[in-house]
């Protein structure tokens, strides 16, 4: 059975990570090798090519199911049903939307928003009728970041959108009682109730029933730097764990019984309650999609017990692998697959080869399991948490043995209204309070979190390879060897620029700009994009993508001028890294910063940095005192200009003439009508023009008579908003070329670079 899971877990994998899905037709040529393996008995073949067809079917109906891009953006009226628990977040409501049969053809759910929504708030399971506005699935496509596109495509998104105020919403029906998610709303109305000014009222929503809308910055904070995050999402540890008390619990009154009954065994009766223990628990969850996974692997194991057949643990692992990714081949694509199945089986390894003494099991296991998932930590997230054993090795057995079996009766209670059970709430919220206390002190910690950029795949192999040497049983020679071959991961250096190079990369951060230039020493950021509500790209985009490339302080922060789509994520970063040095135009608006100056300049590693604009004592507008950066080397130059308009644009034309000349220009305000003028553009005469703007944006930036002006000039034109980020290394090649990284990074569910 492992050999046919690896198969099938390769074939998924392959389909997850070509760049473009094969026609339905190229599929029909595989079913003839079918045929042939099966009659072979080639099972690990078999699987493997079953992967292949059904991974790659699976990847065809989900685009298939994608928003026709014809009817993007206009208004449609639907009707349908409220598919998830709303997420409000400051004047905007959130949640998923099963549209009904419709004259035009809809995706099966949709992400809807809602801004300033009605006093009559949407419930979950509710029908409605609502006017909206619909756009494909599309996200920002940065190195580093989060891939919003892929996620949308693992939860079977076809298109989100927003709400338009009219008078054609309305409710047309309540929700039924007997809806999963109409019943965890309730649930949530009676824990807001009774905890409403507890601090820990996110926490218990989250272990409770999966909702982890109310969480704030610091807790995730908390979370992130004891390496506890996964306490919070009710998947593999919390399911098992319901299984192990439902089963336990039910074998132990079976054996009180003076007769069985149906003639079953104290264990299959156990196993019957372990099971409908963890499907209450996995339904109190939404049934998730790691829900999900976790309560296939809990069935296999239970139908094992129930069918009286000993199984080894490695079959029913490799079992559950296999009817997991049937059931939904893109689970590789989440973070938690990977990291829930490496940690069964860090497990398994323990249990087999290191046999500890029976006393000592769990904190063994405890930490082999730290120690194993290491590595993936670092890959997936570019960090891991220095204090995350001493954390779980209080936080684990205190949410599984007390908090969660707490939980588990409270809700059973609440459900029918049973008193007790606000005493069991609160009683949970004290114990859970302890525990923050305790966390939150390991998280003052200065070293509680390692960070490392994004290391290869060679590396991520030898560091695997390392930790079976260090995992295996006692008297193994040469075992210290491990440790050196897991050393790397933690200490992998990046490359940097050279002498007199420049990595120039203007990044995706929607309608708004960002930029990092580094040196070979030195790393500056001009502009850290918006930020809206919760979400800013600061901590989303720009501090991704210098953990992804190592960086571990920021020489300087330039902020060109304080519009939101400019200095909005400018708190994060700052939060995130140690700056040098803070400019921008308006300093009084970001505490510690100074102002940028005409006629400073500095060199970093035989590149020279000037600023142009705007002068001492200068009147104007907002965008036309905004900071213009240029950036020199032997092998190019770059020019970024902010929101600068025309009135500057002329003051620069006047005042630099020749010097304005660059080979590659961020284009001044996002290629606005009000900017780049021809007398601005014949100075500078840019090979590349690069326009930071949102994908479809709502102000149709760049305008297309100013691409225009540019193409006339002989300059080539980018777009972070059909591109993704876009990098340029400045070096003794002198291809100035930009590299896009949506192409780049081309998958099966990305819109293409040229839409």
């Amino acid at each position: 059975m492992v050999k046919p899971a690896i198969a099938f877990l390769s074939g998924c994998l392959l389909v997850a990570w070509l760049p473009q899905l094969p026609a339905w037709y190229w599929l029909l040529t595989l079913f003839p090798l079918i045929i042939i393996a099966w009659h072979r008995s080639h099972w690990t073949v078999l699987t493997f090519v079953v992967a292949l067809v059904w991974t790659s079917t699976q990847a065809h109906l989900r685009l298939d199911n994608q928003l026709d891009p014809s009817i993007q953006g206009q208004d449609i009226l639907v009707t349908g049903f409220i598919d998830s628990l709303p997420h409000h977040n400051d004047q905007r409501l959130r949640f998923e939307f099963k549209p009904e049969n419709h004259n035009i053809k809809l995706p099966e759910k949709i992400r809807l928003s809602w801004y300033y929504p009605p006093e009559l708030v949407p419930q979950a399971n509710e029908k409605w009728q609502l006017l909206v506005r619909l756009k494909v699935p599309q996200g920002m496509a940065n190195p580093g970041g989060f891939d919003y596109e892929s996620w949308l495509f693992q939860q079977k998104i076809g298109a989100t959108g927003y709400i338009r105020q009219s008078d054609l919403n309305q409710k047309l029906q309540s929700a039924s009682i007997f809806s999963i998610n109409h019943w965890r709303s309730a649930l949530l109305t009676k824990m807001s109730a009774t905890l409403e000014h507890s601090p820990h009222l996110a926490l218990i929503e989250g272990l409770a029933v999966g909702n982890r809308d109310r969480m704030i910055s610091a807790q995730w904070e908390t979370l992130r730097q004891t390496g506890t995050s996964h306490l919070l999402a009710i998947s593999g540890l919390h399911i098992g764990l319901a299984a192990a008390l439902g089963f336990f619990a039910i074998k132990t009154i079976w054996r009180m019984r003076s007769q069985q009954l149906l003639k079953l065994s104290d264990r299959q009766a156990g196993a019957i309650g372990g099971l409908l223990l963890a499907i209450f628990y996995a339904l109190l969850a939404g049934l998730s999609i790691p829900t999900q996974r976790a309560l296939v692997m809990v069935t296999v194991v239970m139908l094992s017990i129930f069918i009286k057949r000993r199984i080894e643990p490695l079959q029913v692992l490799s079992l559950s692998l296999i009817l997991v990714l049937f059931l939904d081949p893109f689970a590789v694509l989440a973070v938690g697959f990977w990291l829930s199945f490496a940690a069964v089986l860090s497990i398994l390894y323990v249990a087999q080869y290191r046999q500890p003494a029976r006393k000592w099991l769990w904190l063994h296991i405890h930490l082999w399991i730290a120690v194993a998932l290491t590595p993936l930590l670092l890959l997936f997230f570019q960090e891991t948490s220095l204090i995350a054993p001493l954390a779980n090795l209080v936080a684990v057995p205190v949410v599984s043995f007390l908090i969660v079996p707490l939980l588990l009766v409270t809700m059973a209670l609440l459900s029918i209204d049973i008193p007790i059970a606000v005493w069991l709430l609160d009683v949970t919220e004290r114990l859970l309070s302890i525990l923050w206390w305790y966390l939150d002190f390991l998280a003052g910690s200065p070293l509680s979190v390692w960070q490392t950029p994004v290391f290869s795949v060679g590396l991520l192999c030898l560091s695997i390879i390392g930790i079976l040497i260090l995992l295996a049983p006692r008297g193994w020679p040469l075992r210290w060897l491990g440790a050196v071959l897991l050393l790397p991961i933690f200490f992998y250096s990046p490359n940097r620029p050279g002498p007199a190079e420049v990595w120039f990369t203007l990044l995706d951060v929607g309608q708004g700009l960002s930029a990092v230039i580094q040196t070979q020493h030195h790393t500056l950021v001009f502009d850290t994009g918006p930020a809206f509500g919760e979400f800013d790209t600061g901590s989303a985009v720009v501090v991704p993508f210098l953990r992804y490339h190592g960086v571990q302080q920021l020489d300087m922060l330039m902020i060109s001028h304080a519009d939101n789509d400019h200095i909005g994520g400018a708190e994060a970063v700052l939060a995130a890294y140690p700056t040098k040095q803070i400019l921008m135009s308006e300093p009084d608006k970001l505490s510690g910063s100074k102002p940028c100056l005409q006629g400073q300049s500095w060199q970093w590693d035989d590149v020279q940095f000037e600023i142009f604009h705007p002068a001492v004592n200068q009147s104007g507008t907002r965008n036309d005192l905004s900071c213009v950066l240029k950036i020199t080397s032997p092998y190019g130059t770059i020019l970024l200009t902010g929101d600068i308009e025309r009135r500057a644009e002329i003051e620069l034309v006047r005042k630099y003439a020749q010097q304005l000349s660059a080979d590659i220009i961020v284009a001044p305000h996002h290629g606005s009508r009000s900017s780049s003028s021809a007398a601005f553009i014949e100075q500078v005469s840019p090979s590349f023009v690069l326009f930071a703007s949102g994908f479809q944006n709502r102000y149709n930036f760049p305008a297309a008579e100013v691409v225009a002006r540019y193409n006339n000039a002989g300059s080539l034109t980018h777009q972070t908003g059909t591109q993704g980020a876009l990098q340029i290394k400045i070096d003794p090649q002198m291809n100035l070329t930009p590299a896009s990284w949506r192409e780049q990074q081309r998958r099966i569910w990305m819109r293409n670079a040229t839409e």
